[in-house]
C-alpha cells in the first residue's frame, strides 16, 4: 500500500471512530456505509460497521460469493453489464488515471430481515499494482430513499475529478472529438488563436467549430454550455 492510499485508508478509520463518538446509533439515520474491495484477490479488506447497522448481515459473513447472492435477482443480469461495462472503461487507465474518475449505478440490495433497499454505488481506485493497473477500490453505498426505476440510459455515470464534469457516455451533447477537444480546450481558458496553435489548424476554422458546438448543444455561450456538462446527469 502507498502512502496515499495509507493515509486515505487512516482518514476512513478515524472518521468511522467520529461516527461512532460523536453521531447518533439510530439505524434509521444512517443512509451510507463504506467498504474496500480488493480486485486481485477477490475480497473484502475492510468494511465498516455501519454495514451490519443498515443490513443486518455480519460483516465476516459477506464474502465476495455471499454479495452477489444479497443483490435483487431482478438487478443481477444490470450488475453484471455494468461491471462488464466498468472493466472496459477501467483496463485502458494506468498509474495516476486510474485515480481520476468515480464511477456510478445503483441496484437492490438484500437485508437480513428478506426486505429490499436501493445502493447508489459510488466507487474509486484505492491503490494500484506496480503495472498500474486498478488494484482496490475504495466503494461507498448511498442508500435512495426513494426507490426508483432504474433508467439504463441516465443511471450509470462516470465523474471525471480532474475535469470536474460527468462523462458524456452516451455523446448527449452530440458533440464530435475535434469539437469536444475544442471545448475542453476553451474550459481551460485557451483563446481562439492558442487552440489555432495547439492543434495546428486555422483561427477561422476554430471560429466555425464554436459557432457549430454552440449551435448543436443549444447554448448561449461556453459558460451556458459547461453548466450543461457539469449537470448532464441531473435528471437522475
Amino acid at each position: 500500500m502507498n502512502k496515499t492510499s495509507y493515509n486515505l485508508w487512516l482518514d476512513i478509520i478515524n472518521n468511522e471512530k467520529g461516527k461512532n463518538l460523536h453521531h447518533t446509533t439510530d439505524v434509521d439515520k444512517r443512509t451510507t456505509y463504506t467498504f474496500i474491495y480488493d480486485c486481485i484477490n477477490n475480497s473484502f479488506t475492510f468494511m465498516d460497521s455501519t454495514f451490519s447497522a443498515i443490513t443486518g448481515h455480519k460483516v465476516k459473513a459477506i464474502t465476495p460469493g455471499a454479495y452477489i447472492d444479497l443483490i435483487h435477482p431482478d438487478d443481477y443480469e444490470y450488475f453484471i453489464e455494468k461491471e462488464k461495462q466498468i472493466q472496459t472503461f477501467t483496463n485502458d487507465l494506468r498509474f495516476n488515471e486510474v485515480f481520476r474518475y468515480v464511477i456510478k449505478y445503483s441496484y437492490r440490495f438484500k437485508k437480513s430481515d428478506g426486505s429490499y433497499f436501493q445502493v447508489l454505488q459510488e466507487y474509486q481506485a484505492f491503490e494500484i499494482n506496480e503495472q498500474g493497473y486498478w488494484a482496490k477500490s475504495l466503494v461507498r453505498h448511498i442508500i435512495v430513499e426513494d426507490s426508483r426505476t432504474v433508467s439504463l440510459n441516465t443511471d450509470y455515470q462516470v465523474y471525471d475529478k480532474k475535469k470536474r464534469i460527468y462523462l458524456d457516455l452516451n455523446n448527449k451533447l452530440n458533440l464530435t472529438p475535434r469539437e469536444l477537444e475544442i471545448v475542453e480546450l476553451i474550459k481551460n481558458g485557451l483563446t481562439s488563436k492558442q487552440i489555432s496553435l495547439e492543434l495546428h489548424i486555422s483561427i477561422n476554422t476554430i471560429l466555425t467549430h464554436r459557432k457549430n458546438i454552440l449551435s448543436k448543444t443549444q447554448s448561449n455561450s461556453f459558460i451556458e454550455l459547461f453548466h450543461k456538462m457539469t449537470g448532464i446527469t441531473s435528471q437522475l
